[in-house]
């Protein structure tokens, strides 16, 4: 009898839901007419290859339409999303959307949109790619005004990538809005941070895995503090440049505004001993500057332009070219320079070189003149093959600006801001690095609403990626800067007797 019982039960629940399972079967548009166009979205994400653990691709369509369809689906079309709407933006749910792409690595992810006005219509299908590689689960940038109000409420923020939770590290409210630039992390790192700050409260905050220190990096030996960063990948050293540099306007509506240096070095600073040393092979009259070490740590690569005297019609138009040097930084020692790639060979000034992780490729920009590409809208990426020493400009690029940039650890990624959603403000956007050395298409930054860079007033400065969140709070940084910075010792034993660019040093002063 209880058998009996519990199969009627079943009988019951069947009779209850084949209704539902039914609608569901036959919930498919089947009578629409077909559009042979790919529909408009924003942002842009046709034809990408994204990362498996990226944030849902929400997207909004610029199409006229009562009603909206979007069908997400693999080549299996196991785990199928399918969302039916009024309204043309479309927020994917951030478990299914995960699920949707943890079970379809390395396969193509098509997305199908229909779109009612009397009847439907179906356009032809987007077709992307769900790469095999995750990339670093956080992004780190600081949001900037545009210019003359840039440091206002700036902000050092925290973006995880897998979903579209921002969390603040700092911001200059508390610290009577001074400016703080150049964070830097050690081989995607986020215990292993470098931070300045300038104007008020100054100085470079150093964060060491569960130490934290506020450094005057500015000796009776350099010019000024601490300007560009790199780590190098052991973590206990950092190569910085030091910069007297000036800022000025000009009439070129394609480079309005201009920063150049009068002067430019770079130094090497020890974590452990506190210490700054540097070498009159790279501190010289000549300005060297954006100093990256290669990934075995052995090779300190850097820009450099030719001594110009101070003018600054003849800074203006300087260009810079690419150089290497050996260091040994546990017995500080130097060897010769080598010219990577000149400026005369290229025509053009480079600047920002990136080294991949693997040390086969070397990422850089190219510019008319100078190194301050953020400014300048002709600035391009490259791509130089460190084997052949065959370089070239990746098909990637826009007709607006391209510039900062960085490598994921896995090297199968990298991120750069550009200008291209609306030539006014720098983006942070990803491209997938295959294993032939092709960069493919670039995507911007997932939101949550698919028009929120529609309204966005700001820029994304300096993308930087890290795995795992910097374990560091406003209020922290804030009363770390209220202190009395650590000063910095020079390696006097460097044997540089005079000025030389950024750095003054005597034998016996």
């Amino acid at each position: 009898m209880m058998i009996i019982n519990i199969i009627r039960k079943f009988q019951l629940i069947i009779i209850v839901f084949l209704p539902f399972i039914l609608s569901n079967c036959e919930n498919r548009i089947k009578e629409f007419s077909s559009e042979n166009r790919q529909p408009k979205i924003i942002p842009d994400y046709t034809g990408i290859v994204i990362p498996p653990n990226i944030a849902p691709l929400n997207f909004y369509v610029d199409e006229e339409g009562v009603k909206y369809r979007a069908e997400i689906y693999c080549e299996n079309n196991e785990r199928k999303i399918v969302i039916e709407q009024t309204s043309p933006s479309f927020q994917i749910a951030v478990n299914k959307w995960h699920d949707l792409l943890k079970h379809n690595k390395g396969r193509n992810l098509n997305i199908d949109i229909y779109v009612k006005n009397t009847n439907w219509v179906k356009f032809l299908t987007i077709k992307d790619s769900i790469a095999n590689e995750e990339i670093e689960d956080h992004l780190v940038y600081r949001l900037i005004n545009s210019q003359y109000r840039y440091s206002k409420k700036m902000k050092l923020i925290q973006r995880n990538l897998e979903n579209f939770d921002e969390s603040l590290i700092f911001e200059n409210s508390a610290t009577q809005e001074n400016c703080f630039n150049c964070h830097a992390f050690c081989q995607n790192n986020p215990q292993k941070m470098s931070l300045h700050f300038r104007q008020f409260f100054p100085g470079t905050m150093i964060l060491d895995n569960d130490k934290l220190k506020k450094l005057n990096t500015k000796t009776n030996y350099t010019m000024s503090t601490f300007g560009y960063t790199s780590w190098n990948p052991s973590g206990d050293y950092l190569a910085y440049s030091v910069n007297k540099f000036n800022e000025y306007f000009t009439n070129d509506a394609n480079n309005f505004n201009e920063v150049t240096d009068e002067s430019s070095d770079i130094v090497i600073y020890n974590i452990k001993t506190n210490t700054v040393t540097t070498s009159p092979k790279i501190s010289t009259k000549s300005r060297e500057n954006f100093p990256t070490w290669s990934p075995d740590g052995k090779w300190l690569y850097f820009i450099s332009a030719i001594e110009t005297q101070g003018e600054i019609e003849t800074r203006y138009y300087a260009k810079y070219s690419l150089y290497k040097i050996p260091y040994d930084p546990v017995a500080n020692t130097w060897g010769e320079i080598d010219t990577v790639l000149s400026s005369d060979r290229t025509g053009k000034s480079i600047t920002f070189p990136r080294i991949s992780p693997d040390g086969h490729y070397l990422l850089f920009c190219m510019i008319d003149n100078g190194y301050f590409s953020i400014n300048h809208k002709e600035s391009d990426l490259y791509l130089m093959d460190l084997v052949t020493s065959e370089y070239h400009k990746l098909d990637i690029n826009s007709a607006y600006n391209e510039s900062y940039h960085t490598w994921s650890q896995s090297g199968r990624w990298f991120v750069f801001s550009s200008k291209r959603f609306n030539e006014l403000f720098t983006l942070p956007f990803f491209s997938y690095f295959d294993k032939n050395g092709k960069a493919h298409k670039p995507f911007v930054m997932p939101q949550k609403d698919p028009l929120f860079y529609v309204t966005n007033l700001y820029n994304y400065n300096i993308p930087e990626l890290i795995s795992g969140k910097v374990d560091l709070y406003p209020r922290k940084i804030r009363d770390l800067l209220y202190t009395d910075p650590i000063n910095v010792q020079f390696d006097k034993s460097v044997d540089v007797d005079a000025l030389s660019g950024a750095t003054w040093i005597q034998k016996n002063p």
